[in-house]
């Protein structure tokens, strides 16, 4: 794909992505300075909600509560208190991820009728700066998958793009966001869940770096913890370490402000200004990763190189996140899954035999296998990470190609890839350790959103935002 041909294409899609809705951010401004109330903006994203009847994202919407909230946004207005940072932004909140009083499935017939007693510390720092709970949404069970279709909710539909896939697993989420259902979505990405419906439905997500943000009330937690009395936060190895909670949203400014409230702390700013020239980056078609259409390979070296004279060093480095991938892929199926096998006990049978094979087989792990494939990926992060001594940020694609279709089957120039293959090029990310922002840049050749990582070293998600902001706004003006 030549510059022009990329310009055009990301010159429109840039277009499109801020003039069909408007933002947690715009929506904010509106409720805090009186052009619209709470529950206008709720009236809206309900109207929307009904008219989309087949989009299957949510497994539950919870509209009577969230009305509730809405009043109060709009009180604390009136008596001039501060509503909040975000007032009146309707929330929805993927199907993993505990809120009292509504269904927590984890997109399973296994928990169809469970409703949760707690709340996720993520969500109640959200309702407490302001944001409206309207639901739940759909996700495949236990969150395993690339396409999201679930026993409880069904399969959800891309709303932008019919016929291709919303994405996996935070489906739900990315299709409510993107239908202008919710103006904020909160998801949790373990190897892409976040990051691959983003680009399916062409949105933005954040996934922090592990620890940021708090990851009590994610289910199944220790010892098969659903929802119900005392919450403890994942305890398998490798779901503890590399699993976190992040948002979805219509830009990055919206993603840095629901950091800031999710991490509990002040939205970091590093001063980039209008050209990051003292940004050195590393970018890599991801093909060292998995099968990678030329198509996308031509998008991120265009995009190299019109961000050439703009940045302080560029650098391509091919074989970026090799090792970690490779340890990823023996580690996950090794590492046993304790809080999921606690969670299915006794209801094995409501499993889909797909998803309980494997947390039966990982529970047989060898102790000695498992500490070499803990060592290997140690030793691979060590190597990856070597890439942040010379490089501030660095770029890959999402996926080898756009949304796959409804079966989850993507084409790569004539080659079929499915499932978990799909996601290697997020999945190297998170063996890292690094936070990443999921930004569309482009179309693909089918008219879908082709997405790219903006990664920083693990600690530096403020430079993740930034580097993101930065070019989401250089696309949008240069028409790269």
């Amino acid at each position: 794909m030549g510059n022009a041909a990329l310009g055009a294409k990301a010159r429109c899609y840039i277009q499109f992505m801020h003039t069909s809705l408007r933002d947690a951010t715009a929506v904010v401004s509106a409720v805090r300075t009186g052009q619209a109330s709470a529950e206008d903006v709720l009236a809206e994203s309900r109207s929307r909600a009904d008219a989309a009847p087949d989009l299957c994202a949510f497994i539950e919407e919870g509209w009577p509560g969230a009305a509730l909230a809405a009043k109060e946004v709009d009180r604390r207005r009136a008596r001039g208190e501060d509503p909040g940072p975000l007032a009146g932004v309707p929330l929805s909140v993927k199907d993993v991820i505990a809120v009292t009083g509504l269904r927590l499935t984890g997109g399973s017939a296994a928990y169809a009728g469970n409703v949760a007693t707690f709340t996720a510390t993520a969500v109640r720092r959200l309702q407490e700066a302001g944001a409206v709970v309207i639901g739940k949404t759909n996700c495949p069970e236990f969150a395993f998958g690339a396409i999201t279709e679930s026993a409880v909710g069904g399969r959800t539909l891309n709303p932008r793009f019919p016929g291709a896939t919303a994405g996996g697993s935070s489906g739900g989420e990315a299709a409510a966001v993107a239908a202008g259902i919710s103006a904020l979505g909160l998801g949790t990405d373990y190897g892409g869940s976040l990051r691959w419906p983003a680009q399916c439905v062409g949105i933005t997500a954040l996934r922090p770096t592990p620890g940021t943000v708090p990851d009590l009330g994610i289910v199944p937690g220790a010892g098969g913890w659903y929802g119900g009395g005392n919450p403890t936060p994942p305890a398998a190895r490798l779901q503890a370490d590399t699993q976190v909670i992040g948002p979805l949203a219509r830009s990055v400014r919206d993603l840095r402000t629901a950091l800031a409230v999710l991490s509990d702390s002040r939205p970091g700013v590093r001063g980039l200004g209008g050209v990051p020239s003292n940004v050195a980056v590393a970018w890599s078609d991801g093909s060292a990763l998995g099968p990678v259409r030329r198509e996308v390979s031509a998008m991120i070296s265009s995009l190299a190189e019109q961000l050439a004279p703009e940045v302080r060093t560029l650098k391509h480095a091919p074989d970026l996140f090799a090792g970690s991938l490779a340890a990823y892929n023996r580690l996950r199926p090794l590492d046993p899954m304790i809080d999921h096998a606690a969670a299915v006990a006794g209801r094995e049978h409501l499993v889909l035999p797909a998803n309980l094979e494997p947390i039966q087989r990982s529970m047989q792990t060898e102790a000695g296998e498992l500490e070499a494939a803990v060592a290997e990926s140690n030793q691979a992060r060590r190597r990856d990470l070597a890439v942040f001594d010379t490089a501030d940020i660095v770029l890959l694609p999402v996926a080898g190609g756009p949304a796959c279709d409804a079966s989850g089957k993507l084409d790569i120039d004539g080659q079929s890839i499915f499932g978990w293959d799909i996601m290697g090029q997020c999945r190297a990310v998170t063996m890292v350790g690094a936070p990443v922002v999921s930004l569309p840049v482009a179309w693909s050749s089918e008219s879908l959103p082709l997405s790219v990582q903006v990664v920083a070293a693990p600690g530096a998600d403020a430079l993740a935002l930034d580097f993101a902001e930065w070019l989401e706004r250089f696309l949008g003006e240069a028409g790269l």
